[in-house]
């Protein structure tokens, strides 16, 4: 064998080494793609569930600290209220599976964030805390969730808020700080005859 020869041979075994790499690797994404849109789909559902009944829970939180109510709306609310939680529940177990830890974890705390509120209307205590503690963990929940999808990326009308590091500067920002915000915003143009 000459030493052209000798090269030729190499530079062709390279190639097919090459273009089978190649290959693999187009395959191999082929494959995980589909699966990749199947996970962000099974994301997006879940997300747009637990936001429509984290608002719903919410309506119901601000209807329980109406003053007055009848024993009739009462059970109505707290009927509704079980209703919610469970729905509430199944979403957020359903995450568990495909959403990540620390949106999953955000889903939780707002669970949780629920039962303490009910507690303290059960026991008529501090409602006031417990129920901004319930808006800035939903808000929490909503925010990541946003990251997740990209929907500001996305958009038009995007805020900015969407970069690289937007999902863990959101994550780390957490539900205490948006209730606050949550409530800023509430008492904001109130004045002390709407609280009358």
């Amino acid at each position: 064998m000459t030493d052209t020869s000798f090269w030729i041979a190499i530079a062709g075994l390279l190639a097919t080494i090459i273009v089978s790499s190649v290959g693999f690797y187009y395959a191999h994404r082929a494959q995980r793609s589909p699966l990749r849109e199947l996970l962000h789909e099974k994301q997006i559902e879940i997300l747009m569930e637990f936001s429509v009944a984290c608002t719903r829970l919410q309506k119901a939180a601000a209807t329980l600290l109406t003053p007055n109510l009848t024993k009739d709306d009462q059970d109505a609310l707290d009927r509704i209220w079980d209703e919610i939680s469970y729905n509430v529940l199944d979403i957020a177990q359903r995450g568990a599976v495909v959403l990540p830890a620390s949106l999953y974890s955000a889903m939780t705390a707002f669970r949780v964030c629920a039962e303490d509120f009910e507690i303290a209307v059960v026991k008529s205590g501090e409602t006031e805390s417990a129920y901004y503690a319930l808006m800035g963990a939903a808000s929490h929940v909503v925010m990541l969730g946003r990251e997740l999808s990209g929907a500001d990326g996305l958009s038009v009308e995007s805020l900015n808020l969407h970069n690289k590091s937007g999902y863990r500067k959101m994550n780390n920002i957490g539900r205490v700080a948006l209730g606050r915000v949550s409530r800023a915003l509430w008492n904001r143009g109130r004045t002390e005859d709407d609280d009358a």
